[in-house]
């Protein structure tokens, strides 16, 4: 079975953690079965493999994915390079460590303990490896763990190169300590070594077995020696390869020169050292060619995944981490839970969702555009509007709401209301000063007021004063926008009204307050007001939809029966500033009619979900109670944007102090800082870099689980529903007969009205 493993840029596990995972598979590989680490390019890109009978796959694949958990480790058909073909030619070598008693350089002694840095000794190796048009390389270090005889043999050869004999002779102890391992001239040193153990004096072997400084810088050979030997013994082979075009020979000469030129990096002249085998055509077949001892420790320095000092070209290497999904997790086919996405982990690919009671603490997607939010929206409310749910969609593009049509479930057909704000042949009628219920007046009262503050800069105290007493009283005697514009204007319109007004503070204003107010004064005042009011009404779309008292949207018959209401605010179609109006009008109308809901017990209040999209758009300062309260009356909010300074700060703190679930797709540097630390549950789970790097239809979530926020974890969206032919102009049409009137019998109505 053959995995790739891939790092990310960030990576700073380096090789002291490959050196347990080693150990932790010597131990366990009790069959003695070969095991292949590589280094290999394929495709342009540069890369390790690792190579395993599929019966280890957990023995070898555990202990590494457990101590690299950042790391992306996936299965792959074969490390053939693009290059393999009836043009190119094969060449190999295998490399040997000689004397294979003393150990190579070890990964302590690449780091600067002083300035706390490693230089990744495999930087080398990874640079000579680098593909271009005409040649392909692989390294591969074949290991299996070694025989306990063979352990003990070289042992005990270290010891009798202890002795005052090989003191004496040094030409003799270099001869005895590279012969004693080989086949055809280990009986000559045998020989050597008898002579040393019949000499006078003692071993100070005793000495050997001492732990030395995990830098080993200090280290006598002999005790280097003694110290490789004291660790988990590997039988290694390491073959290189090259793949050239044309069967260049020279040209595969100098690069198999090259690679193993790069493994001079690990060696010392009174050492070991690699030295570079016959050239042969063909690649060399498995279990081949003479084995040298390795220690874990040697084997982590050689083979380990990319630290962030690594700087080879082509380097293959994950540009954001894998996160794991927690243990415990929702599918989303429980009842009333939602898919959400797919787990990207390895090779995870779960579907996860988030459960019923979990979305009514609510969901924050945030990203660039482009990244994957209309398509995890898209899919989120098709899968709640095909399992019956009450679903509402505010889109001020107008794109995703013609996605969600498009895609409408057929038995779903009647239950949609579209409220195309853009529409010049129907109109439907949404009047944002209806209130049915008179305890919450002051609250419709302040989300109108808001909603016009949120849209303009001059604002004063006297503007805000007049404007609050004319929606509350025009709101408490059943009017429109157009009749406010008539309590400001017409004299005779407010001698009318004022009178019937039942809230005495009220009255008490128009009467006695802006009665008396001299002609220029009170011009001013009106004036003011009606500059930021008749853009609105002027537009003749948005004065069909606000102006019809009769026929306004019953938004909580909408909640209560599970309807579908498709709010298309089209920025393009409507203008920016009435779109930015009209969806603060009805994110505040929503809010109002879910409290309505209080006279139902919370148990019987069907959950109703509602999705805005670039929702900073509609916020005003009653958001963060829209936040801490609908919860209460089952009111779920998905709110989606691109970059946190769309956000002023009180909308921000709101969303990070109430909303309970997460997720998270690319983002700019800026976000991704304090990004970063929301979505971890602990410090450094998640890097800034993690969240700049991600790429298209990836994110990071961070969900509720059984009321409790989950570590965070990465995922990817699904795909989006198919769509179904014919839907958009049958739901259009359906929903234009049974929820709105003709453009121009809705204005003719109007102007009746006003008349009368």
């Amino acid at each position: 079975m053959l995995k790739n493993l891939a790092a990310p840029a960030t990576n700073e596990r380096g090789p002291r953690y490959m050196e347990k995972a080693l150990a932790a598979i010597h131990q366990a590989n009790h069959q003695h079965q070969p095991i292949v680490f590589g280094f290999g390019s394929s495709q342009n890109r540069v890369g390790l493999f690792f190579e395993f009978p599929k019966e280890l796959e957990q023995l070898v694949c555990g202990p590494i994915t457990a101590n690299y958990p950042q790391c992306s480790v996936t299965t792959a058909e074969s490390v053939v390079s693009s290059l393999n073909s009836a043009e190119h030619e094969t060449y190999s070598a295998e490399l040997t460590l000689v004397p294979e008693l003393f150990p190579i350089l070890r990964h302590g002694q690449f780091e600067d303990q002083l300035n706390r840095n490693f230089a990744d000794p495999i930087n080398g190796i990874l640079r000579a490896i680098k593909q271009d048009e005409s040649t392909c390389c692989r390294v591969e270090v074949e290991v299996r763990p070694a025989s306990h005889r063979r352990c003990h043999a070289a042992m005990k050869a270290v010891h009798r190169l202890d002795r005052p004999f090989f003191h004496h002779h040094y030409r003799l102890a270099v001869f005895y300590a590279r012969h004693i391992t080989r086949r055809l001239t280990w009986p000559l040193a045998w020989i050597i070594g008898l002579f040393a153990v019949r000499s006078e004096g003692h071993s100070v072997g005793n000495t050997l077995v001492t732990s030395t400084s995990r830098t080993h810088e200090r280290e006598a050979d002999l005790q280097a020696a003694s110290d490789k030997l004291g660790g988990h013994l590997f039988e290694a082979r390491i073959r290189l390869s090259v793949i050239v075009l044309g069967h260049d020979v020279e040209r595969a000469r100098d690069r198999l020169h090259s690679l193993a030129g790069a493994f001079g990096a690990f060696t010392r002249s009174r050492l070991g050292m690699f030295r570079l085998g016959p050239f042969r055509r063909g690649r060399l077949k498995p279990q081949s060619g003479r084995s040298f001892l390795l220690s874990h420790e040697e084997l982590a320095t050689l083979w380990h995944p990319p630290t962030a000092t690594v700087l080879a070209e082509q380097m293959q290497t994950t540009e954001f981490a894998e996160l794991e999904v927690p243990a415990k997790f929702y599918s989303g086919t429980e009842a009333g839970a939602v898919i959400v996405g797919r787990v990207h982990f390895r090779e995870d690919r779960r579907v996860i969702g988030i459960a019923q009671e979990d979305r009514r603490r609510h969901l924050y997607v945030v990203g660039k555009t482009g990244m994957g939010k209309t398509t995890l929206l898209l899919n989120q409310i098709h899968a709640g509007i095909e399992a019956g749910h009450g679903v509402c969609l505010i889109d001020p593009h107008g794109d995703l709401a013609t996605a969600i049509i498009r895609t409408m479930p057929k038995q779903r057909t009647n239950d949609v209301i579209l409220f195309d704000a853009g529409d010049r042949d129907f109109a439907v009628s949404f009047n944002p000063l209806a209130c049915r219920d008179d305890a919450l007046i002051d609250q419709v009262t302040s989300g109108v007021v808001s909603a016009f503050k949120k849209l303009h800069d001059s604002w004063g105290p006297r503007l805000e004063d007049t404007l609050r007493n004319a929606v509350f009283a025009t709101v408490e005697q059943g009017g429109t926008m157009l009749e406010l514009m008539r309590l400001l204007a017409e004299r005779s319109y407010r001698e009318l009204i004022v009178p019937k007004i039942q809230d005495d503070v009220v009255r008490s204003f128009w009467l006695h307050e802006f009665a008396n107010w001299d002609d220029r004064y009170r011009t001013e005042a009106v004036a003011a007001i009606q500059n930021k009011i008749r853009p609105f009404l002027t537009n003749r779309t948005m004065r069909a939809i606000v102006s019809q008292a009769d026929r306004s949207l019953n938004l909580r018959e909408i909640m209560d029966q599970s309807k579908v209401l498709i709010v298309n605010l089209s920025k393009g179609r409507v203008g920016e500033d009435n779109a930015t109006l009209l969806g603060a009008f009805l994110v505040t109308a929503i809010q109002q009619a879910a409290m309505t809901r209080a006279d139902v017990p919370e148990e019987q209040r069907f959950d109703f979900h509602l999705y805005i999209d670039e929702f900073q758009n509609f916020t005003t300062s009653s958001f963060a109670s829209i936040l801490s309260e609908a919860r209460k009356y089952r009111l779920n909010l998905t709110i989606a944007h691109q970059y946190l300074k769309q956000l002023d700060d009180s909308t921000a703190d709101a969303v990070f102090g109430n909303v309970g679930s997460i997720i998270a797709f690319q983002v700019g540097a800026d976000d991704a800082e304090v990004l970063a630390e929301q979505l971890s549950k602990h410090p450094g789970q998640l890097k800034s870099q993690d969240l700049t790097n991600l790429p298209k239809y990836t994110a990071y979530a961070r969900l509720l689980i059984d009321g409790m926020p989950s570590n965070p974890f990465s995922m990817q969206t699904i795909s989006p529903p198919v769509i179904i032919e014919d839907r958009f102009s049958i739901v259009c049409e359906r929903s234009r007969r049974e929820h709105a009137q003709p453009f121009g019998k809705t204005l003719a109505g109007i102007a009746g009205q006003r008349r009368a």
